[in-house]
């Protein structure tokens, strides 16, 4: 059943992580502001500096933002433990009146059950629940079979690419709740010259490692890694892990770092700007060097060689979650960086056709800037 006027539906876009979750979901938001519906954007309390100062730049305005408080016990309790995001689950809890009143409700992470478990105890039809998929990797969260469940909790999925496609079929997800949408991160890109972060004609290197410990490579390697350029001039090095690696609460400081890597003129490290999450640096590297994040894909836009760390030893080869190891070479010990990356141009004929097929898989039309304007469509047709 459909309601009888879309245009007065209140629609709500959902933010409770860091700010790598903002590109995924700003386009669609926008599109909908420009044509006139009821958006509103919910978020935790706090400073929300980028997100703010995004909208502003594009002319959307900031009373659309409601920041949703939580219970004062939990605020007390984020304040002792030093928390820096207060956590969904209970601002969902404190606010769930609200959030059943909207249409639809949108979501880049699998933190929805709470919401849909208490709008089917109360027999609502909506609101309808949206899953932008954040990201195009491999890995199992949230196309593994197991999140199957939880997946089937939203009316409407998207998938950036035909391998996410074949992700959710494989997860027996109705086809009337999957659709092929493209990237919309990419819709938010300025596609001009990227940005050089250093005064030489060096070869950069772009290390991107995970943030979850069973999966990242920089637990048992990282500091290896940041030794081995500090100790080699000729080449820069972006340090520039996925941005939960320091922000998010059970992970760690920064200032386990030794301050030497910062003050050392060709490594560049980056925790939490701006720069981690709008393809600035994916754009501007020679070299990629990572484990398993997805922003591999987003480099693959212009093939150039990678390198991946197999800090594990995990069995990869015939692992589904492991196909951007295909992309190029796969170490288990830092100290093989030397020989690869002297002979990068070399070994990277071996891949650039891969890439090349991987990008296909990965994005619906990479260079399309129509992919906002198609999610807010759909979102629409749900109400």
């Amino acid at each position: 059943m459909k309601k009888t006027d879309a245009s007065s539906a209140k629609i709500a876009f959902l933010y409770f992580d860091d700010i790598h979750i903002i590109p995924h979901f700003i386009g669609p938001l926008k599109e909908l502001y420009e044509a006139g519906e009821n958006v509103r954007l919910l978020t935790y309390e706090g400073q929300h500096s980028y997100l703010l100062d995004l909208l502003e730049q594009l002319n959307i305005p900031r009373e659309i933002v409601k920041f949703l408080p939580t219970f004062l016990y939990r605020k007390i309790n984020n304040r002792l433990t030093n928390r820096k995001y207060p956590s969904h689950f209970y601002i969902f809890k404190k606010n769930m009146e609200e959030l059943l009143s909207y249409d639809v409700l949108i979501f880049n992470d699998l933190i929805q059950s709470s919401i849909y478990k208490e709008k089917i105890k109360k027999g609502m039809q909506f609101p309808k629940m949206v899953m932008l998929m954040h990201g195009a990797g491999d890995h199992e969260y949230m196309i593994g079979k197991k999140y199957a469940p939880q997946m089937a909790q939203f009316d409407l999925i998207t998938a950036p690419g035909p391998k996410i496609m074949e992700a959710y079929r494989k997860m027996n997800l109705p086809s009337t709740k999957t659709v092929l949408t493209g990237y919309q991160k990419f819709d938010l890109i300025k596609w001009t010259s990227p940005p050089r972060f250093f005064n030489n004609s060096n070869k950069t290197v772009l290390y991107n490692p995970h943030f979850k410990k069973n999966l990242s490579s920089w637990y048992k390697h990282g500091m290896e890694i940041l030794d081995f350029f500090y100790s080699r001039p000729q080449y820069n090095l972006i340090f520039a892990p996925h941005i939960n690696l320091f922000n998010k609460k059970g992970f760690l400081n920064k200032k386990i770092i030794p301050s030497k890597y910062f003050q050392a003129p060709n490594i560049l490290i980056d925790t939490g700007s701006f720069h981690l999450v709008n393809m600035d640096y994916t754009r501007s590297a020679d070299l990629y060097l990572g484990d398993v994040s997805s922003q591999i894909y987003e480099f693959i836009l212009r093939p150039r060689p990678a390198l991946f760390i197999n800090s594990h030893q995990i069995d990869w080869k015939n692992n589904p979650y492991y196909q951007s190891w295909n992309l190029g070479p796969v170490i288990e010990d830092p100290k093989d960086l030397n020989g690869l990356l002297s002979s990068s141009g070399k070994w990277f004929k071996n891949y650039e056709d891969l890439q090349k097929k991987a990008l296909k898989q990965s994005f619906y039309q990479p260079q399309s800037s129509e992919v906002s304007k198609h999610i807010a469509r759909e979102i629409l047709n749900l109400v």
